[in-house]
């Protein structure tokens, strides 16, 4: 399974952590004003992600929604303060941010229709590849459905019917998953010319080689990241992150800011995390909210396992922040926390 520094040490989960750091103080503040968004509703923001966002390595995508190539400015090799600046630049962009080894395209609108149909046809195909009975029977048994794709690699919370952004992002995080059938798929479907098939295998091959700094820190990892605008959980206070791609179909991770209450309390006793007072991003009430990182399992089409390993973030040695921590209070009268 994937380690918690495989998934955080990079400049840019470290520049989203900062980001949501930043919301969850805005959050708190809501909260003490007891105006904090409802669990399933959009709006848990702030000044630099109130559009949310979706991080995608650029060689997996071809084209545009226009079946446009993807054009932008060249960066070359740049520090990794210029490169946490455009990332933040980006978050307030509607539409996905492909991320290249010399550059950044931002405000980028993809096909959703598209990616839903490689990843469906590709894990349908896979089903029916490995039955062993000679009778097809059901035909329904062979089907899937970008829902059970999605359902796979969201946590047991976030229930359907799924937004426009965890759709197209978990779609396009099967790439990661089956980059052999994607790459299949992409040249079928889009009638690739040798030249284009080339150039195609070339850049995505590219995205599992490392992009360094200037100063030789990892500027992101080969995976997809969503940042969402909906809190989800009673002791959430940002939007959740997802990372995708991680590994087998069903492995993901969620990063969120958890205030201490009894259910996360139980949760890491059961899976022995132990935490001192300096993992603490902020409190309110006096009680912790921590930053909780959890990794799930390889699972099933449809199916969603409760398996996963939690970690509690520290400020200081995982995202190398410096705290000013922060205290806040409960209004009267506010039931959503």
């Amino acid at each position: 399974m994937i380690s918690k520094k495989q998934i955080l040490g990079n400049e840019l989960m470290k520049e989203i952590i900062t980001i949501r750091l930043l919301t969850l103080h805005q959050m708190l503040k809501q909260y003490e004003k007891g105006l904090l968004p409802g669990v399933n509703e959009e709006g848990a923001t702030g000044k630099f992600d109130n559009k949310g966002a979706i991080f995608i390595p650029g060689g997996m995508i071809y084209q545009d929604v226009d079946e446009k190539f993807i054009r932008y400015e060249p960066h070359g090799t740049i520090s990794a303060s210029l490169f946490r600046k455009k990332i933040r630049n980006a978050m307030r962009d509607d539409n996905a941010t492909l991320l290249y080894p010399d550059g950044i395209a931002p405000a980028i609108n993809l096909d959703g229709g598209f990616f839903s149909r490689v990843a469906r046809r590709i894990f349908t195909y896979k089903s029916a590849a490995y039955r062993r009975s000679k009778k097809i029977g059901s035909s329904t048994a062979l089907d899937i459905s970008s829902d059970d794709i999605i359902k796979s690699h969201c946590p047991t919370y976030m229930k359907p019917p799924y937004g426009a952004r965890t759709r197209i992002s978990t779609c396009v995080s099967v790439g990661l998953i089956e980059p052999s059938m994607f790459y299949a798929y992409n040249k079928t479907e889009l009638n690739f010319s040798a030249k284009q098939a080339h150039r195609f295998v070339q850049e995505f091959d590219s995205v599992r080689e490392q992009t360094l700094s200037k100063e030789g820190k990892l500027l992101f990892p080969p995976y997809i990241i969503v940042c969402h605008d909906t809190r989800y959980k009673s002791n959430s206070f940002t939007g959740l992150t997802r990372i995708l791609g991680i590994g087998k179909f069903g492995e993901f991770a969620t990063f969120s800011f958890e205030s201490l209450n009894k259910k996360l309390t139980g949760e890491l006793q059961r899976k022995k995390q132990s935490f001192d007072e300096e993992a603490a991003f902020a409190y309110i009430n006096r009680t912790p909210i921590l930053g909780i990182l959890r990794i799930y399992e390889q699972t099933n089409p449809g199916k969603r396992l409760l398996k996963y390993h939690p970690h509690v973030i520290s400020p200081g040695d995982d995202v190398e922040l410096s705290l000013d921590r922060l205290s806040y209070r409960k209004s009267k009268g506010d039931d959503n926390g």
